[in-house]
């Protein structure tokens, strides 16, 4: 007869009583079943592998309807395949007097290092407990469910164990592709916001888009940034130069208002709207050395039609100019104003024209612009 056999056991080898005989060594052989049981659907006590003091239960047209485990006892369940790992084991039981129940993982355990131990309460029909572990059983394990003897519970107890499920742990909200970081700073008359949208993803992110509700305040000035008014809300796009935020990477705007109190929290990226080419294009290319640069400004008609006048601003906290040709330079506070220098004032369809400035100090690697035709 064939019998399995679990936990830690004492083997005595004898051979008969008219015969010797020499043995090397031995070794056991594993079960033969190989099938996995899923833990996160419902496991029938009746489907144990083994039952040790402890045996199926019948319903009233014989059919088995769980175990009942008596004191000391046990059932086993092999190959059980906690994949996505669990904490919590909901058991569904029954018994006559408050009797303990025990979830051990691997072997039989003590009362110091079983994993779940509960108290099945007196009651007339099934219910449902839930078993909180005291570690995140991962991988595929043998499980023991067992009734084992306390003197402080004293007697026999018997528990009918109906079924287990392990409850699966939560998924975590994935995060982001795009998040939204900013700074209020406030004064008596008005507020500043630096705002830095941030690219989670280990994509660029091609064109993005962000909705800020107005709760009653007003946008005066930004910048690296286009805004829009929308009802409710501020519509805030990116410039040409940083509508693609790199993998992991950040593009940072700001904007001015003279509200004297500002919160920007209530907020929503959304999807940009496809928009043809735009009519006015511009690309630079940045020569640096030591102690200066020279920037060199390529301004591009898109459009069909006739371009009769341009204006160009400049972040200056991003460029420090100190001369230029091909352009007239004014400032005002936060930028510097360009204009055309008179004969390339007027840019045909699908035209360009070219113009620079030279600065001082460093220069990074991109600039703040916006760039407006004048009509």
């Amino acid at each position: 007869m064939k019998k399995l056999l679990t936990g830690l056991l004492s083997v005595c080898l004898a051979a008969s009583l008219f015969f010797s005989m020499n043995i090397t060594s031995w070794a056991a052989e594993g079960d033969e079943d190989t099938n996995t049981i899923n833990p996160y659907e419902r496991v029938e006590a009746e489907d144990a592998n083994y039952f040790a003091y402890s045996y199926k239960a019948n319903s009233a047209d014989g059919s088995p309807c769980g175990a009942v485990i008596s004191t000391i006892g046990y059932i086993v369940f092999q190959n059980v395949d906690f994949g996505e790992g669990t904490d919590t084991i909901n058991v569904c039981a029954q018994a006559a007097d408050l009797s303990p129940l025990w979830f051990m993982v691997d072997s039989l355990k003590d009362e110091n290092t079983s994993e779940g131990k509960i108290e099945v309460t007196p009651s007339e029909g099934l219910e449902v407990y839930n078993v909180k572990l005291n570690t995140t059983i991962t991988g595929v394990h043998t499980i023991y469910i067992g009734v084992p003897y306390l003197p402080n519970m004293g007697g026999m107890h018997y528990v009918n164990v109906d079924y287990w499920v392990a409850e699966k742990p939560p998924v975590p909200e994935p995060t982001p592709e795009l998040t939204l970081e900013y700074d209020v700073y406030c004064w008596g008359s008005g507020y500043k916001v630096d705002f830095k949208v941030v690219n989670n993803s280990d994509e660029d992110v091609v064109g993005w888009a962000l909705k800020i509700k107005k709760n009653g305040h007003s946008f005066d000035h930004s910048w690296c940034v286009n805004v829009k008014d929308d009802g409710d809300y501020f519509i805030v796009t990116p410039l040409d130069w940083n509508s693609v935020i790199p993998a992991n990477g950040t593009v940072e705007f700001g904007i001015l208002s003279s509200d004297n109190v500002g919160v920007a929290s209530e907020y929503e990226f959304i999807d940009p709207v496809p928009v043809e080419d735009e009519k006015l294009g511009l690309d630079y290319s940045i020569q640096s050395w030591d102690d200066g640069y020279n920037v060199n400004f390529t301004l591009t008609n898109n459009s069909d039609t006739q371009l009769n006048g341009w204006t160009l601003k400049l972040n200056k906290s991003d460029i420090n100019i100190t001369s230029s040709w091909s352009v007239n330079v004014e400032e005002t506070d936060d930028y510097y104003i360009l204009t055309p220098a008179g004969w390339n004032t007027i840019v045909g369809p699908h035209d360009s024209t070219t113009f620079g400035i030279q600065g001082s100090g460093e220069i990074g690697t991109e600039i703040g612009y916006e760039l407006e035709e004048m009509k």
